[in-house]
């Protein structure tokens, strides 16, 4: 038997998975479904202590002697306040506790209902980190996974960096008392694997040989260029059953396909694509543009391991499939993975390799791309193309963020030299200042690219006294935000143009002329061909304006991702 509140479930059997064996509780009515749940499972050992004062100095005495974690379970009210004064005590010794408080719904807080205080946060100054779980969508299987996650996330902030103490205040409503069958499940840890340096031979070693037969995907997100971070990229690629998804702006360059991500997760359709997922994930960097992966990944998340490798404020679940944090500088540790793995992960003898399939995918993608840009007419899409066809591999290049950056996706490959965008909250504003101060640190040429409203919103950056002469912008003329033509959101709202697109008929060759800057205008394919190569090769700093059909592109690109291979 066990309690009928599955997030007590979840969180209990995180713990029990992790190690956690002491749990110290005291008596109450609204943490009974923890204690019940404590109760029923025979690894845990309980320590009934009725003053929740005094209980948190036993759980502190438990840990710092037997240098484990330990559990305190409360009730709600001024219990939680009790453990303040052993709290503080354990997070200037550095000794892990895992604060759970049972607490009211949220609705009641506040509304003279007894034993209700504000708790979440409660112990906030003497925590390392503070979480909370939500009463009710207990058969919402993306809050099991929440809970499931910020569980694994409490434990490894308790554990590891200076251990200390976390708190994790879990709302309960409804019937406290009942019980149920136990449905025994498999619970996910996420083991964390940290290490200032090289990590330890013997850990690589067991890695390299779990990858041994088994199909990988490296996947990067945004990072800033690095040289022995591409050296190290292109060691694990060369492994046969290695396949590489970079986006652009990862600056990884390690072959032509690489960045087709989106390219080749549009051509072929959700059935075929199944069959080729992954078995493990080995991700870097940053979050992804690239919506189309991560749904992807999430779809295929009960039979994918994801590594997430690098340095995390938290524990990153972005796929849903998070089973070892390494967190270690990647470059380093991905050359260490990569060498040991070349002596497990052998090619079989005639037969393909996964990285070989993909690169079949891939190739039928390219030609579904290039045949569709090729059909359509002046738009966006075309303007994107001619233009990162035509970036001098020296330049820099800053994208806004909106279409732009996911026309990147689709067309980049890395055509320029390094690639940047905010995407580390993906919001409009500051796009153009961010590029004016990348120009400043990088003292050669740089290039803009960026939709009008996106321009709109960062318009003082052109008046800036210290904008180099090798700056240049490029402002895709859409009338307003296109991306809300594109995305099923807004795209047929009778208010789209109105409230959303917002129009901000930019004065660009005005405001080019008063701060000083070269400014050019296009509105067709064949002036933008002969006129870009002279606009970006001009001395001195310059504004172009390309002017597209703005509901025609965004259909455009709405039937690019509908495009599909002949095979699917």
């Amino acid at each position: 038997m066990d309690t009928d509140k599955i997030f007590c479930t979840i969180l209990l059997d995180v713990m029990s998975g992790h190690g956690v064996r002491d749990v110290v509780c005291s008596p109450g009515t609204r943490n009974t479904p923890l204690l019940v749940g404590v109760s029923e499972r025979k690894e845990f050992k309980p320590h009934v202590v009725i003053d929740e004062r005094s209980a948190a100095f036993v759980a502190l005495g438990i840990a710092s002697v037997s240098q484990r974690p330990v559990m305190l379970i409360c009730t709600s009210g001024t219990a939680l306040l009790n453990y303040a004064p052993a709290v503080a005590e354990a997070f200037y010794q550095g000794v892990p506790l895992i604060v759970v408080s049972a607490d009211r719904p949220g609705q009641w807080i506040d509304q003279d209902d007894s034993q209700t205080l504000r708790q979440f946060e409660a112990l906030s100054n003497f925590v390392k980190k503070s979480y909370e779980i939500p009463a009710g969508g207990e058969e919402d299987e993306e809050m099991k996974w929440y809970v499931n996650r910020i569980s694994n996330d409490a434990f490894i902030e308790a554990t590891s960096g200076r251990k200390g103490p976390v708190h994790i205040n879990v709302a309960l409503g409804g019937e406290l008392g009942r019980k149920k069958n136990r449905e025994f499940q498999p619970v996910r840890e996420i083991d964390i694997l940290e290490a200032e340096g090289f990590v330890n031979k013997e850990i690589v070693r067991s890695l390299a040989k779990e990858m041994a037969g088994k199909r990988v995907m490296f996947v990067a997100g945004f990072m800033p260029p690095s040289s022995q971070m591409n050296k190290a990229a292109a060691r694990l690629c060369a492994l046969p059953d290695v396949v590489p998804f970079f986006e652009t702006l990862s600056n990884l360059h390690v072959s032509e396909d690489a960045t087709d991500v989106d390219a080749v997760l549009t051509a072929w359709h959700r059935d075929e694509l199944a069959q080729y997922a992954p078995d493990i994930v080995i991700s870097i960097g940053g979050a992804l543009v690239s919506r189309m992966l991560k749904e992807y990944l999430r779809r295929h998340r009960h039979r994918i391991q994801h590594w997430s490798v690098g340095r995390h404020h938290t524990t990153v679940d972005c796929f849903m499939s998070l089973s070892k944090r390494i967190e270690t500088e990647p470059s380093r540790f991905i050359y260490q993975l990569a060498n040991a793995a070349a002596k497990f992960c052998v090619k079989e003898e005639g037969k393909e390799s996964y990285s070989e399939l993909w690169k079949r995918l891939r190739k039928s993608a390219s030609e579904v791309k290039k045949g569709y840009i090729d059909s359509v007419e002046w738009s966006e899409l075309r303007a994107f193309r001619r233009i990162f066809e035509t970036i001098p591999g020296r330049m820099n290049l800053f994208l806004s963020n909106g279409t732009t950056v996911r026309y990147a996706q689709i067309l980049g490959r890395y055509s320029a030299h390094a690639s940047y965008c905010n995407r580390g909250v993906s919001g409009i504003d500051g796009s153009a200042s961010t590029a004016v101060g990348g120009s400043m640190a990088y003292g050669k040429e740089t290039l803009l690219l960026t939709g009008d409203m996106s321009m709109a919103y960062d318009v003082n950056a052109l008046s800036l006294q210290e904008v180099a002469d090798t700056m240049k912008i490029i402002v895709m003329d859409n009338r307003g935000g296109g991306i809300f033509r594109f995305i099923a959101t807004t795209s047929s709202l009778e208010e789209r143009e109105k409230y959303f697109c917002a129009h901000p008929a930019l004065p660009l060759r005005h405001l080019a002329e008063g701060y000083g800057w070269n400014y050019e205008e296009v509105s067709s394919e064949d002036e933008l061909q002969r006129k870009l190569p002279v606009f970006l090769g001009m001395k001195g700093k310059g504004i172009m304006r390309i002017v597209c059909p703005p509901d025609y592109s965004a259909e455009v690109l709405k039937n690019y991702f509908r495009a599909k291979c002949d095979k699917g």
